[in-house]
């Protein structure tokens, strides 16, 4: 008797609480080991243990042991925690459900995890988490990891927010982003967000990007992930094992992750050593330049307007040394395989002069 009064009363308040016309999100519950209910000033409360899995209108619940607590609108939920809606999939360890206003506080390996109309997942976790499911949009903090599978992309910071619905998120507190593998390309800044629909990376303050062929700084980077371009400003700075190149503008541009070039603009200067290792005692001056590479090494480059450039060709046992320096309206030059300056060639109102070493 007391057991079907039990089951009888679970019923009642089950049918109670779905029927509640100012709650939106009703409750259906699916399995647990064990249930016990009670009835206190505060209101009803509902404790689930073992095998926990209910709905809330059509979200999905399952965890260890639930406490749902009907007059609060509150659900508690402890140990392996899972959540599924639609596309969306959350694990954590502890969650607490507020049903007004539609918010997931989640704590302890928090993971989310969601598949794009593409086919592709992308993941999100942290230790800490909050999903406010009416607006679409998770905030996770401390030690945050996030994957994005179309991009082959990593991503790592303290604290980090994504709005689902506009396609938009950021992160902050050292964030750092490694395309591919980790020796791919790499960016470091003091915030960088991401635009979904123009697959658009922007990347604020003490930006530093890595690779195994160059390594580059500036203010301000955006990188079109569809075009596969990056775009420094502000102070720019770039450098690899053969030359360091300053503009107002930077330009890269990949195929498929590896450098393919290089467009300096306005106000570009270019030192450079005539092999690698050597000290990058030549340089050239231009309004824009261009610089072409093959397999992570430079093989030529062009400069434009304003051109103006100085070389020094040290003493070998098949060269003699001498010293270059001339004015122009534009130059050319290519590079070996092993990155020594093959060809050098001004053209236009060229003005300069040559000093070989028997010179006096």
């Amino acid at each position: 008797m007391k057991k079907l009064f039990w089951i009888g009363s679970l019923l009642l308040w089950a049918v109670l609480l779905c029927g509640q016309q100012s709650d939106p999100q009703k409750f259906r519950l699916v399995h647990a080991d064990r249930l016990y209910m009670s009835n206190l000033p505060t209101g009803q409360i509902l404790d689930l243990t073992g095998n926990v899995h209910f709905f809330y209108g059509d979200t999905e619940f399952k965890s260890h042991r639930a406490l749902i607590l009907d007059a609060q609108k509150i659900a508690r939920l402890s140990g392996n925690v899972v959540v599924q809606n639609d596309s969306l999939h959350l694990v954590a360890d502890s969650l607490a459900y507020y049903r007004i206003p539609q918010v997931l506080n989640l704590g302890g390996k928090v993971r989310l995890t969601q598949r794009t109309k593409s086919g592709f997942q992308r993941q999100m976790e942290g230790d800490h988490a909050i999903y406010d499911q009416g607006k679409d949009t998770f905030t996770v903090w401390s030690r945050v990891k996030a994957y994005d599978q179309q991009e082959n992309a990593n991503a790592k910071c303290g604290y980090a927010f994504w709005d689902r619905a506009a396609g938009y998120a950021y992160l902050i507190e050292e964030p750092e982003v490694v395309a591919g593998t980790t020796d791919t390309l790499s960016v470091k800044a003091d915030k960088m967000e991401f635009f979904e629909e123009e697959r658009k990376l922007i990347a604020t303050f003490n930006v530093r990007t890595n690779s195994r062929d160059y390594h580059a700084t500036s203010d301000f980077l955006i990188y079109f992930s569809e075009e596969e371009k990056a775009v420094f400003l502000g102070e720019p700075r770039f450098e690899n094992e053969f030359a360091t190149a300053q503009a107002r503008e930077f330009q890269l541009l990949f195929d498929e992750r590896k450098l393919k070039q290089v467009v300096l603009v306005d106000s570009c200067l270019v030192n450079f050593a005539t092999e690698e290792g050597l000290p990058r005692t030549n340089w050239v001056r231009a309004k824009d330049i261009v610089l072409n590479f093959t397999d992570g090494q430079i093989s030529d480059f062009s400069a434009d307007a304003q051109v103006s450039y100085y070389y020094m060709q040290e003493e070998g046992e098949r060269q003699d040394f001498f010293i270059n320096s001339a004015k122009g309206d534009r130059l050319k030059a290519k590079f070996g395989e092993d990155n020594k300056l093959k060809l050098m060639d001004m053209g236009g109102n060229i003005k300069g002069s040559y000093k070989f070493k028997n010179d006096s």
